[in-house]
C-alpha cells in the first residue's frame, strides 16, 4: 500500500462548518516551497514500495491557489523518474473549483478530487455555511456539478473523481432520504460519514450508536432495491468486507497506523489528519527532526500496539476481522484512546443487517 499522507497545505477556510473538527490550536499559516519539497520527498523515501499517495486537504486546500499545485504536479513527476509510484488527491469543499483547475486536472491526469455536501440547498444550509453566515450551496453545487460534468465527458477517469462526502449528524439525520434522492437524481456517488467529535462540533448535533445504525440499515434496503441507485460509500466497502474478510477504509483497517500520517502547514506530523494540533499525538516535525525520527517516536509505536487483540469484547467478536475496534481517534473522543470506537454498536448492527442480506441473495443464487 506504500504510505498515504493526508498534507494540510493551510487549515484557514472559507466556511464555517458546524462540525469542522480541525482543532483550535492546529497550526497557522501556508505551507511554503521548502516545506512542501521536503514533504514529499520525505514521504516518498519513507513508503514501502516506493508507492506514496498524497491527500491534500485542509482547511480548504485550494485556497493556496492553482501555483502550488503545479509545485505539487512537478515534484511529483520528477518523484516518478526515480521509480517512485505517486498518485494525489485533493478534498474540497468545493466553492473554488473552476476550468482552469479542472483543465489542469485532466492534463496531468492526477489529483483525483473528492468533494462535500450534505444534501439539497435547505439541509446543506443548516452545517455547510460561509464564515458571515451566508449559503455556500450555489457555490458548491456549482463546483460539485462542473466536477461531475466533466467526469461523464471523460468516461468517468478517476483522476478527476467528483464524489461527495455527507456528514450524518442531528442537523440531517432525519432526512437522510431526502439526501438519498437528491443525490440520486444528480447522479452524484456519495460517502456518508457519521459526525466527528472534535473541532467546532457540538454536542447537540453527535448521533447516538442505534440512531445511526437504524438510519443506514433503512437507506441500505431502499438503496439496494433500487436498481437506478448511485454507489454509496459506506455499503459497497462492507460488503465487499464481509464477502473477502479483508477490510477497506481507514476506520477498519489493521494498518491505519502504520500506513497513514499527516502533515500540517509549518510541518507538525501527527498520526493522522483528526489529531492535528493534539500535542500529546505530535510526532515530530519534517523540518526539524525529519519523518523517519516521527515513524519511530515513542507516539507511534504506543499507537502501534493498539490491536483487536488487545481490546476488551472485541477479540470474541465475529466481526473483528473486517472493523479492528474501529477508529482510533473516535475511541480517543470517547475517552480512551486504546479503546473501541464508540460507533462499535452501530457497526456491528449494521454489519449484521448486510450480512442478512448478503446470505440471503446467495441461498436464492444456489436455488436458482
Amino acid at each position: 500500500m506504500g504510505l498515504t499522507a493526508i498534507v494540510k497545505p493551510t487549515h484557514d477556510c472559507n466556511l464555517a462548518c458546524r462540525y469542522c473538527y480541525v482543532d483550535p490550536s492546529a497550526e497557522k499559516g501556508r505551507m511554503d516551497q521548502s516545506t512542501l519539497n521536503k514533504v514529499m520527498e520525505q514521504v516518498a523515501n519513507n513508503s514501502q514500495d516506493k508507492r506514496a499517495h498524497f491527500i491534500w486537504h485542509g482547511g480548504e486546500p485550494l485556497l493556496m491557489g492553482l501555483d502550488f499545485y503545479k509545485q505539487v504536479s512537478e515534484i511529483s513527476c520528477n518523484l516518478r523518474k526515480g521509480g517512485y509510484r505517486i498518485s494525489n488527491g485533493i478534498q474540497s469543499n468545493a466553492t473554488l473549483i473552476n476550468d482552469e483547475l479542472l483543465d489542469f486536472i485532466e492534463s496531468k491526469e492526477d489529483f483525483q478530487l473528492g468533494l462535500s455536501l450534505d444534501g439539497p440547498k435547505h439541509i446543506n444550509d443548516r452545517t455547510r455555511i460561509y464564515s458571515d453566515g451566508t449559503s455556500a450551496f450555489e457555490d458548491i453545487f456549482r463546483g460539485v456539478k462542473r466536477t461531475r460534468e466533466r467526469q461523464m465527458r471523460n468516461g468517468r477517469k478517476r483522476h478527476i473523481g467528483g464524489g461527495v462526502i455527507v456528514v450524518l449528524s442531528q442537523a440531517n439525520i432525519n432526512d437522510l432520504n431526502e439526501i438519498y434522492e437528491f443525490f440520486k437524481k444528480e447522479r452524484i456517488s456519495i460517502k456518508i460519514n457519521p459526525l466527528i467529535q472534535s473541532g467546532r462540533a457540538t454536542i447537540d448535533l453527535q448521533l447516538h450508536p442505534i440512531q445511526y445504525a437504524t438510519a443506514l440499515s433503512n437507506l441500505f434496503d431502499k438503496w439496494v432495491t433500487d436498481y437506478e441507485s448511485i454507489d454509496i460509500d459506506p455499503f459497497t466497502n462492507i460488503m465487499g468486507n464481509l464477502m473477502t474478510s479483508c477490510p477497506v477504509g481507514c476506520n477498519f483497517s489493521d494498518n491505519c497506523r502504520r500506513d497513514f500520517i499527516s502533515i500540517g502547514p509549518q510541518g507538525d506530523i501527527y498520526p493522522c489528519g483528526r489529531f492535528d494540533g493534539l500535542k500529546e499525538f505530535w510526532m515530530g516535525n519534517i523540518n526539524s527532526t525529519g519523518l523517519e525520527p516521527a515513524l519511530s517516536s515513542e507516539v507511534h509505536k504506543k499507537l502501534l500496539e493498539r490491536k483487536v487483540d488487545s481490546i476488551p469484547g472485541c477479540k470474541p467478536c465475529k466481526f473483528n476481522k473486517i472493523c479492528n475496534s474501529g477508529c482510533m481517534h473516535n475511541a480517543y473522543t470517547s475517552g480512551d484512546i486504546m479503546g473501541k470506537d464508540p460507533y462499535c454498536l452501530s457497526y456491528k448492527k449494521i454489519f449484521r443487517h448486510l450480512e442478512s442480506f448478503l446470505h440471503t441473495e446467495l441461498r436464492g443464487a444456489e436455488v436458482k
